[in-house]
């Protein structure tokens, strides 16, 4: 196994899994890139999945057709079939990505349809990625004890998420939270440095502020404010170890005012500096 970063790249790397013990994967990355960086024409004996993190919408062809991506969106791409950007971007972007086998990964039994079709599809909400996602990167790239099993876990984790959204929610269900507090989360995710506040919030679901701050604290345990505040320093920390951005490009991104003021957060909530985090993870 081994890590690189092709050049070009703002910050990121690319990490090639072949070697990794773990059979079905083949590389995974975390990548900023430029406005020029435009992913040429390239093809993969496994599926290729591509989240978009930030940055304006991206223009792909696949199987000779269009598709677009935008910011938190996925793209997933079947082996053996040929796929680049369109066009290059309007302004800088942020992705992950990840080639792996479903059809190894996965127990038999739970291989879902989507990955026996073979056909590329996008998920335009695919929020709901990110944690397993990044969870994923995270084995990739620390070196500790159960390393395997962690990859293992992790892949299955990223494609079973992509299955149950490909698949979309099945009726008759109830939801695992009230949908109220499951459509803030996903705004707090995609606006998580905007950060909306509790009035936005309770109007964009259709509740008075008071009764959906309730709502959000019975069923999360935190109020939107803490929840914010706990995904910002779990993206802290993978750009932190995962990137070499500079703790004030790390602070814009995740729209603190300052640099001291990211500072701040990041020891109340972990009792270090995010320099100091840095450093004990290199």
């Amino acid at each position: 196994m081994s890590i690189d970063r092709p050049a070009g790249l703002s910050a990121g790397f690319h990490a090639h899994l072949r070697r990794a013990g773990v059979p079905g994967l083949s590389h995974a990355g975390d990548q900023h890139a430029p406005s020029s960086w435009v992913i040429g024409t390239h093809v993969h004996d496994v599926w290729e999945l591509y989240l978009q993190l930030a940055g304006p919408a991206t223009r792909w062809v696949v199987a000779g057709r269009t598709w677009e991506v935008p910011s938190r969106a996925l793209l997933a791409v079947p082996p053996r079939v040929p796929h680049a950007m369109a066009t290059s971007s309007t302004a800088p972007y942020h992705f992950h990505f990840a080639a792996l086998d479903p059809a190894v990964v996965l127990p038999p039994d739970e291989l879902r349809p989507v990955w026996r079709q073979r056909r590329p599809f996008v998920i335009t909400d695919a929020s709901s990625m990110i944690a397993p996602f990044e969870s994923f990167l995270r084995e990739v790239t620390r070196r500790q004890p159960l390393r395997a099993a962690g990859l293992a876990h992790t892949a299955a984790m990223v494609l079973i998420e992509a299955s149950r959204l490909a698949e979309g929610r099945r009726p008759g269900r109830s939801p695992a939270v009230h949908p109220a507090v499951a459509h803030a989360r996903r705004l707090i995710e995609t606006l998580l440095a905007e950060g909306p506040t509790v009035a936005e919030l309770a109007a964009a679901t259709h509740l008075s502020p008071a009764h959906f701050a309730e709502l959000f604290r019975a069923e999360t345990g935190e109020t939107p404010g803490r929840y914010r505040t706990r995904l910002r320093v779990e993206r802290a920390r993978l750009l932190l170890t995962e990137t070499d951005l500079t703790i004030t490009m790390i602070a814009a991104d995740l729209g603190y005012s300052s640099p001291q003021h990211f500072a701040t957060a990041f020891r109340a909530a972990t009792g270090t500096t995010p320099s100091g985090f840095r450093d004990a993870e290199s």
